[in-house]
C-alpha cells in the first residue's frame, strides 16, 4: 500500500490566531488602575531616595536662606537637648527640649507670630504655656512636650520655613496661629501672575507631588542654562523690624489680593510640611481686637476732590463734636444720633476711610445697635491701610483651608466674641490690637486640649481642682518684674502706631509694677518726651541712668530734652556720655547733637 507523502509547504510560518481586542472601556478601566498604581510606586520609590515634594522645600513668593532656630548642646547628663539659637532669642523664646524624643513621649510644636509667641509676655502664659501645664495636670500617665516655636513680627511664609526644621525632630502634632503678620514686610509679586483656580489646584497637586517635583526641578536647571529665572521677593534672614515704617504702608488692592493668596498657600504648605512625616496638624483662626483699637493708618479713597474733601471733614467735625458731649445729658438727648446721621453722609462720601468706620462703629455701639457696630468696625478693620491685624478674609481662607484638607479648627474669634459684652472683642479680652489677655490665652489652650480630645489624642481628667489648681500655679509665677516688661512692650508697639497717649499711659503703668527697671524708665522718659511732657521725661531718664550709669539711650534722649529746655552745659555732658558708651552706629548722630549744642551753647555766650 503506498504512503501519501506530505504536502510541501512554501516555508513561510503558520499565522498566528488573532488576538482577542479589548474594548475601549476595558482599557480605560485598565488605564485608570496601573496608571495610578504606578505613581504611587514612583512616589514611595523617590521618598525612599530622599526626594522631597516642592511644596515644603521652596516657596514660589519669597526667598530666604534658613537659620536653624534650635541647635544641639549637651545636658549634664551626656544627653543631647535642643535650645534655641542665641542669634534667635530676639525673636523666640527660650526653650529646651531632647534631640532623640524619649519613649511614649508626645511632641507638640506650636508655631505662628508674636501671639503664639506669647507677647507682650512670654511663653510662660502663652495658649503653649497653659497646654502644657494642663496637660501635665489632667494626663500625667503620659510625657507631654509642649514647644513654643513662635516667632514674634513672624508672617505666614516664614512660620513654614521654621516647619521645615521643626520636621526633622520627631513632631506628632502642630499648632497653626498665624495671620497677623502677612503684611509686615515689604514683598513684590510682579512675577506671580492672576491664574485660574483650576490651574492652581494643579499646581498644588504638582507641589506636592515628588515625580512632579524631580521633573520641574531638571527643567528648571535646564532652562537656566538658555535664559533667567523670574525673580521672587528675597526678603532677609530675620525680621528687620527697624526698617518698618507706617510711613511705608501705602493702599494697594492687587497686592493685598496677592497676600492673602500667599497666605493661602503657605497655610497648605505647612499642613503638607507636617503630614510628610505623619504629623497631625491643628488650626486656629486669628483674633483682633475690633473696639478697643482704632485703625493704625487711614488714607482716603482715590479721586476724592477738594469740594468732597471738604464736605467730609465737615461732617466728620460734626461727629467729633457730638461725641465730646457723650458724657452729658445732650448725649442722650440726641447728640449720638446726629453724630451717626454726620457719620453716615461721611461714610457716603468716603467709604475707603478706615477712622471713619471705627468712629462710626463707637457711636452705634453707644447707641446699643450692637450687630451693626461689629460690621462698622470689622470695615474699619478690613480698611486700615496698615493692616496689622488680621483682615477678615484671613478667618475665612483659615477657615476654607480646614475643611479642604479635613483639619480639625479652633475658631478663636469666635471663643473672643463669647467673653467680650455684646459680643465685640475690645479691651476686655486684648492687650493691645491682636495680643490676647492672659486669661484668653487660657481658654484657648483649654479649647486646644478639648480639640486634642475629640481626636483621640488624650483623655484628660478635667476634675474642676486641678484646673483651678493649675491657674493658680501660672498666675502665681508671674512676678512684677515680668508684668512691667509686658506693658513696655505694649508702651513700644504703640509708641511705634504713633498713638501716643496710649503709648504714654501703659509706659506708666510699668512703672507702677517695677520702677527699678531701667529699660522701664526709658520708656516712660522717651514716651513723656513724645507726649510734649519734658520736665517729666527728664526726671525718667535721670532716673534710668541712675539705675544703669552706662545707658547710652538714656544718655543721647536726656541730652535731647536737656537742649530742647535751654540747659545746653547739661546737654553737651550727656551728649559726651552717650558718644561715650555707645553703639558706633549711633556715633555720627551724636556727635551731630554734641556738635550742634556746643554751637548754641557759644552764640548764648557771646550774646550776653
Amino acid at each position: 500500500m503506498k504512503q501519501k507523502q506530505p504536502k510541501k509547504t512554501s516555508g513561510r510560518k503558520k499565522p498566528p490566531p488573532p488576538r482577542a481586542k479589548l474594548s475601549p472601556a476595558k482599557k480605560l478601566l485598565f488605564s485608570a488602575i496601573t496608571v495610578p498604581l504606578m505613581l504611587v510606586m514612583l512616589e514611595v520609590a523617590l521618598a525612599l531616595f530622599g526626594v522631597h515634594p516642592a511644596i515644603y522645600e521652596s516657596d514660589p513668593y519669597v526667598g530666604f536662606a534658613p537659620v536653624p532656630l534650635y541647635v544641639e548642646q549637651s545636658s549634664p547628663d551626656g544627653t543631647i537637648q535642643l535650645v534655641t539659637a542665641k542669634n534667635k532669642l530676639k525673636f523666640f523664646n527660650p526653650q529646651s527640649f531632647p534631640r532623640k524624643k524619649p519613649a511614649g513621649a508626645y511632641r507638640i510644636f506650636s508655631i505662628g507670630g508674636s501671639t503664639t509667641n506669647g507677647r507682650p509676655y512670654d511663653d510662660a502664659t502663652s495658649f503653649s504655656g497653659w497646654l502644657r501645664e494642663y496637660l501635665k495636670a489632667t494626663s500625667p500617665e503620659r510625657e507631654w512636650e509642649v514647644i513654643n516655636a513662635g516667632g514674634i513680627s513672624y508672617a505666614s511664609y516664614r512660620a513654614a520655613l521654621v516647619m521645615e526644621e521643626l520636621i526633622e525632630y520627631e513632631p506628632d502634632l502642630f499648632i497653626i496661629y498665624s495671620g497677623h503678620n502677612e503684611f509686615l514686610e515689604e514683598r513684590t509679586y510682579g512675577d506671580i501672575k492672576d491664574t485660574p483656580a483650576s490651574v492652581l489646584r494643579l499646581s498644588s497637586w504638582a507641589a506636592r507631588s515628588r515625580a512632579a517635583t524631580l521633573v520641574s526641578n531638571a527643567m528648571r536647571r535646564v532652562g537656566s542654562m538658555w535664559s533667567e529665572t523670574p525673580n521672587k521677593s528675597h526678603l532677609s534672614d530675620e525680621v528687620d523690624t527697624k526698617m518698618i515704617g507706617l510711613e511705608a504702608y501705602k493702599r494697594d488692592d492687587a497686592l493685598q489680593e496677592k497676600v492673602l493668596k500667599h497666605y493661602r498657600y503657605n497655610l497648605l504648605r505647612m499642613i503638607d510640611i507636617a503630614h510628610s512625616i505623619g504629623a497631625r496638624v491643628v488650626l486656629i483662626v486669628p483674633a483682633s481686637n475690633l473696639l478697643g483699637r482704632s485703625p493704625f493708618k487711614n488714607e482716603h479713597r482715590a479721586g476724592l476732590t477738594e469740594s468732597e474733601l471738604a464736605d467730609w471733614k465737615e461732617h466728620y467735625q460734626l461727629a467729633t463734636e457730638k461725641w465730646r458731649q457723650r458724657a452729658a445729658e445732650k448725649w442722650r438727648r440726641g447728640a449720638a444720633a446726629e453724630a451717626l446721621a454726620a457719620l453716615d453722609e461721611a461714610v457716603k462720601i468716603d467709604d475707603r476711610h478706615a477712622e471713619t468706620h471705627y468712629f462710626r462703629g463707637l457711636v452705634l455701639e453707644q447707641l446699643g445697635r450692637y450687630d451693626e457696630a461689629k460690621i462698622a468696625l470689622v470695615r474699619a478693620m478690613d480698611e486700615d491701610v496698615c493692616p496689622l491685624r488680621a483682615l477678615s478674609p484671613t478667618s475665612e481662607i483659615v477657615a476654607q483651608v480646614a475643611k479642604e484638607r479635613e483639619i480639625p479648627l479652633i475658631d478663636f474669634v469666635a471663643i473672643q466674641e463669647e467673653h467680650s459684652p455684646h459680643g465685640i472683642p475690645g479691651r476686655e479680652v486684648f492687650f493691645d490690637h491682636v495680643h490676647p489677655t492672659i486669661e484668653s490665652h487660657r481658654l484657648l489652650a483649654l479649647e486646644i486640649l478639648s480639640v486634642m480630645e475629640n481626636e483621640g489624642i488624650v483623655s484628660p481628667d478635667l476634675d474642676d481642682a486641678k484646673l483651678l489648681q493649675v491657674k493658680h500655679d501660672v498666675e502665681s509665677r508671674i512676678d512684677a518684674a515680668a508684668e512691667a516688661r509686658a506693658l513696655m512692650n505694649l508702651s513700644k508697639v504703640l509708641g511705634w502706631a504713633n498713638k501716643l497717649g496710649e503709648a504714654y499711659y501703659w509706659a506708666g503703668e510699668a512703672i507702677g509694677k517695677d520702677p527699678k527697671s531701667p529699660a522701664v524708665r526709658y520708656q516712660a522718659g522717651l514716651t513723656a518726651q513724645m507726649v510734649g511732657k519734658l520736665d517729666e521725661a527728664i526726671v525718667h531718664y535721670g532716673r534710668a541712668i541712675k539705675l544703669a550709669p552706662r545707658h547710652a539711650l538714656a544718655h543721647g534722649n536726656l541730652a535731647d530734652a536737656l537742649e530742647m529746655g535751654g540747659h545746653l552745659d547739661a546737654a553737651i555732658r550727656h551728649y559726651k556720655l552717650a558718644l561715650q558708651y555707645g553703639e558706633s552706629e549711633d556715633a555720627q548722630r551724636n556727635q551731630g547733637n554734641l556738635t550742634r549744642a556746643q554751637q548754641k551753647l557759644q552764640q548764648r555766650k557771646r550774646s550776653n
